[in-house]
């Protein structure tokens, strides 16, 4: 059985650790979101997809297209951690 003290210890549910608990899933959803899209754009400029990073799009290859989109979606990330984190 738990005693009374090892009741009054443990924090309670939601309690002290669920705003580091959303934090981190932010931060790591965030994280993964910038990863998938970096590493997509990284594979896209292979020899093996240079048939598909050769698509015009907007009227430029999507290879180059997905590669200048590199910084400005890490700041649009930047943006909405800021706006989430807080």
């Amino acid at each position: 059985m738990s005693s009374p003290e090892h009741e009054k210890s443990s924090p309670p549910p939601g309690g002290a650790t669920s705003p580091y608990r959303r934090k981190a899933i932010l931060s790591f959803s965030i994280f993964g979101v910038f990863f998938v899209f970096y590493m997509g754009t990284a594979v896209l400029q292979t020899p093996t997809f240079s048939t598909l990073a050769a698509i015009q799009w907007f009227g430029m290859p999507l290879g180059l297209l997905l590669s200048l989109l590199i910084f400005p979606v890490s700041w649009a990330l930047i943006a909405i951690y800021f706006r989430l984190g807080r």
